[in-house]
């Protein structure tokens, strides 16, 4: 893939044609160079960071909501040459969702499936490897793609930048794939066993226990269970059992009324037992006797008289103990009926008390049906546990076994691939080495053989790359290693920002210019990059004016500057956010 032309269908947007082969410069300067007169005046904003996003948005990037949302009218349109053959995609803002291929519309995905047929040689069925994860080594599209080497892309998870650097760098990836799929398959019975102890049965069970004694816990609710089951194939169960208590209640304070009438019956009989034994209070015989002893005889009227009292007396105890008898009969009555009907409401009551005894509540059966549902749940919880973690322990020996026999398969992989591995290191400490002499450098490959998903360890190096520059001068010679070996790609070109210079000494950067002249010229390759006039300033002073304009004027294809918002790419004003995808 070799970049042509980018333009756009507004007037003012400056059209970018890039050289077939050799460097293309995107040069952000001053329009005034008294530096006295414009000190407010930057090189930033005027369209080269933006240059890169365009072409990332034209090769298929997601949705750009700053685009659709600032340049709705705007449609941007990408010439490149696949195989000598050219391409035209072009892009609405308003329509991201499609891109129209040599003016045929294609979905995003067709597009890019399109793309990555002509340009990657991706092995079929191979995941993680697609035109828009490879994409970006050769066209770092975010400001943070400059912090590392290998972060291109900063939302890239370890595995799919091993899987996509491994790839450019002519890696079996079926190995990366391997440990992958064994470390997912280790992570999905790991997150089982952990769901599982997370289950209220399950984690009330560890409390409750402080050791793994599965088997006396399970024999233990088995032996629950069958006496829950024997008692509940013996129990008789009552519909109407609540109902005859009811009934049972009923009868016991029935007769407990009853009891308290004949107690009331009793008493009166008593009273009455008490009144007919009163007798008159002195007879008239008494009386006579009482005066003979005294010796005074009582005269005739006066016997009389007390003959009549006492005859008087005596008809009223006669009527006062009729009157008592016949009460008494009808108390000794009722009485009767009372304690018979009592001793009838006992015997009824005696016979739901029997039935009650023999009989058990439909409640009480199904409290015991419950009890014995969460027995046999819990014992089903512990069971499929205890099954779960024999086959965890079981599995994950068989998968640490595998990792180990991946491991062992990787070192021999890299052992008998030590050409591959060298000529990579070769192309990147040549490269290097146009920066700095004697300084150690090369990628390193080793083979990770710990319990997770990255397969190779893949290291570039160069003796002192803690700094800035030396680190941006790494990002370098590794992009120009996977354009330069061609392990898997029919890419042409790379295009990096003027942030890869900021940090660069003036000498690197002239050395940086001389490289990419040299190996587009003997390869047939394409540089791109955008860089600041300042620093053009201070590599011209380290290259001389006649090698200057060799290699970096002659091959200045598009000025920006500050001047207007004419001058700028766009050739509008307009802030735009998009660094992102």
């Amino acid at each position: 893939m070799r970049l042509i032309k980018l333009s756009a269908n507004n007037p003012g947007f400056k059209t970018i044609e890039f050289n077939r082969i050799g460097l293309s410069l995107i040069v952000g300067k001053r329009h005034n160079n008294d530096y006295t007169k414009n000190k407010k005046d930057t090189y930033n904003s005027v369209g080269k960071s933006l240059s890169i996003a365009l072409i990332n948005f034209c090769l298929g990037s997601q949705r750009n909501p700053e685009f659709e949302a600032k340049l709705n009218d705007w449609e941007f349109t990408l010439q490149f040459e696949l195989s000598d053959i050219l391409f035209t995609a072009t892009r609405k803002c308003s329509n991201q969702g499609a891109i129209y291929l040599n003016n045929e519309e294609k979905t995003l995905k067709e597009y890019t499936d399109f793309l990555s047929s002509r340009v990657f040689e991706i092995p079929e069925n191979t995941k993680y490897l697609t035109f828009r994860s490879l994409l970006p080594r050769f066209l770092r599209p975010r400001k943070a793609s400059y912090n590392s080497f290998d972060n291109f892309i900063p939302e890239e998870q370890e595995f799919q930048r091993t899987i996509n650097n491994a790839f450019l760098l002519g890696l079996d990836v079926s190995l990366v794939l391997k440990k992958f799929n064994l470390k997912d398959e280790f992570d999905k019975i790991e997150d089982m066993r952990k769901a599982f102890e997370k289950d209220t049965i399950i984690k009330s069970f560890f409390e409750q226990n402080e050791d793994d004694d599965f088997e006396i816990d399970v024999v233990d609710l088995k032996v629950k269970i069958q006496k829950l089951e024997q008692n509940l194939s013996k129990f008789e169960v009552a519909e109407d059992y609540h109902e005859v208590v009811r009934e049972a209640d009923e009868l016991k304070l029935q007769i407990k009324t009853l009891d308290n009438k004949a107690a009331t019956i009793k008493i009166a009989l008593s009273n009455i037992e008490k009144s007919l034994n009163i007798t008159p209070d002195i007879p008239k015989k008494r009386i006579e006797q009482l005066y003979k002893e005294a010796m005074v005889s009582l005269p005739d009227a006066v016997i009389k008289q007390l003959a009549d009292v006492e005859e008087f007396n005596k008809k009223i105890l006669d009527n006062r103990s009729k009157r008592l008898l016949k009460e008494k009969l009808s108390f000794e009555k009722k009485l009767s009926e009372i304690v018979a009907n009592s001793k009838r409401l006992g015997k009824l009551k005696d016979a739901r008390l029997e039935y009650l005894n023999s009989k058990s509540a439909l409640d009480e059966f199904t409290k015991m049906n419950d009890q014995l549902k969460e027995l046999k749940i819990k014992l089903d919880s512990i069971e499929k546990y205890r099954q779960l973690k024999q086959e965890y322990k079981t599995k994950s020996e068989e998968l640490k076994r595998e990792f180990s026999l991946e491991n062992t398969k990787t070192s021999n992989y890299l052992e008998s691939n030590r050409l591959l591995l060298e000529n990579n290191i070769l192309i990147f400490k040549s490269l290097a080495e146009e920066f700095y002499e004697h300084k150690r450098a090369g990628i390193e490959v080793k083979s990770n053989e710990g319990v997770n998903k990255n397969r190779f360890e893949i290291r570039a190096k160069i003796d002192d790359d803690k700094g800035d520059g030396v680190n941006d001068v790494k990002i370098f010679c590794f992009d120009w290693t996977l354009l330069l070996a061609k392990h898997h790609h029919k890419m042409e070109f790379i295009f990096h920002d003027s942030r890869l210079l900021s940090e660069i000494d003036s000498r690197q950067q002239a050395s940086l210019f001389n490289v990419a002249d040299k190996k587009t010229k003997e390869n047939n390759l394409q540089y791109i990059i955008s860089a600041n006039q300042n620093t053009l300033d201070s590599v011209k002073i380290e290259m001389g004016e006649e090698e200057y304009n060799k290699v970096i004027a002659d091959n200045i294809i598009l000025e920006l500057t500050d001047e207007s918002e004419e001058s700028k790419l766009l050739g509008i004003k307009i802030d735009l956010d998009y660094d992102k995808e």
